[in-house]
């Protein structure tokens, strides 16, 4: 039985996705999006396997998610991208560390040139999003500041609406991007996530950018990938106990039990990435037993109900898989109204971490 929460991951069964994701899209370059700390897996580890894949390019979301990595990346001829940019960072964090910034705008542009001068830096176009980026009005002048220099080794843009692949606006900005990037002279495009990848070639430019797909994820409502989930999240079973028809279920007795039955208490809670957005929905896995989430998930532990199990007592002791091979994360992320990104990204700080083959 365990203690704690859970995460088993294994790294291999990342790599294997990586490599379809890699041959999906060849010719062109598959970089690893581990941002988040790899989607909450474990950017370290994950970053390792997939230098020993071949894979090059990184992109985080700040400087200090690659400060550990950058040094292994930069060795093995490999580059590290921040795609926040400079934000409110000095750029000497950029230049110590060999890290690449993403710049998002022309101020940032310019304040890049006037401290970094030639090093090498990315830029990010705005074709629809209204998140980061630049603006077409501002393309004119950042040309200029390449013609004094600025050194622009990649140009990328972000789709709104890829995991939607029938939605108008992704052909929309594709044709924006490649309009707008053709007026630049930058070698190296990529605009494609994980479902990017699934909107054809037009979509893919020089390089893809997959990062929930790597970690088993659907990224897209319709098409799939041949994914392998590598990781198990679980969380131990502490208590199973009998309750009485018309008895409630955790804080403000949102479930009310219509029969008499059995529940079971699982030691995991919305300290530990279920959120509480499960309660009264989603459910566990308990060996070959599915059990619904009954009542308002707590901080440290959440109820399920076992009735149906042809011997409940003897769960207990047990673990409770949450996430991973035979409960896949996109239905729970379904059953929550929830995403995938969400649930895998929240998973605590207190659950245990464990590289492995899955059992």
């Amino acid at each position: 039985m365990l203690a704690t929460p859970r995460l088993t991951v294994d790294l291999d069964a990342v790599a294997a996705n990586y490599r379809r994701l890699r041959e999906a899209v060849a010719p062109v370059g598959c970089a690893g999006v581990i941002k988040a700390d790899a989607y909450g897996l474990g950017a370290v580890n994950i970053g390792r396997r997939l230098l020993a894949e071949n894979c090059h390019t990184f992109f985080f979301a700040h400087p200090g998610e690659a400060i550990e990595l950058a040094p292994e990346i930069r060795a093995a001829g490999g580059r590290c991208l921040i795609l926040n940019g400079l934000g409110q960072y000095n750029s000497a964090v950029f230049l110590e560390n060999g890290l690449i910034p993403v710049l998002n705008s022309l101020q940032e542009a310019q304040s890049w040139l006037a401290s970094a001068g030639a090093e090498a830096a990315a830029l990010h176009l705005d074709t629809g999003m209204n998140r980061l980026g630049l603006p077409p009005e501002d393309d004119a002048a950042v040309r200029g500041l390449q013609a004094n220099g600025l050194n622009l080794v990649h140009l990328m843009s972000h789709f709104a609406c890829a995991d939607q692949p029938e939605r108008k606006e992704n052909r929309e900005q594709i044709r924006r991007f490649e309009a707008r990037s053709a007026a630049f002279a930058i070698a190296e495009r990529s605009m494609a996530n994980s479902a990017g990848c699934l909107l054809g070639t037009d979509a893919h430019f020089d390089l893809v950018r997959p990062g929930l797909a790597l970690y088993g994820a659907q990224p897209a409502e319709s098409g799939r990938i041949n994914l392998a989930i590598p990781y198990r999240f679980e969380a131990p079973v502490l208590q199973v106990r009998p309750v009485k028809a018309g008895e409630a279920a955790g804080y403000g007795g949102t479930h009310r039990f219509q029969a008499d039955g059995w529940a079971a208490t699982i030691g995991a809670g919305y300290a530990d990435g279920l959120p509480r957005a499960f309660s009264n929905a989603g459910s566990v896995r308990l060996e070959l037993f599915q059990a619904p989430i009954i009542g308002r998930v707590s901080m440290d532990s959440t109820i399920v109900d076992v009735s149906g199990h042809p011997d409940p007592e003897t769960l207990h002791g047990t673990n409770a898989l949450i996430y991973g091979p035979g409960l896949a994360v996109d239905a729970q992320a379904a059953a929550a109204g929830l995403s995938s990104y969400e649930l895998l990204t929240r998973i605590g700080g207190r659950t245990e971490r464990i590289y492995g083959k899955l059992a």
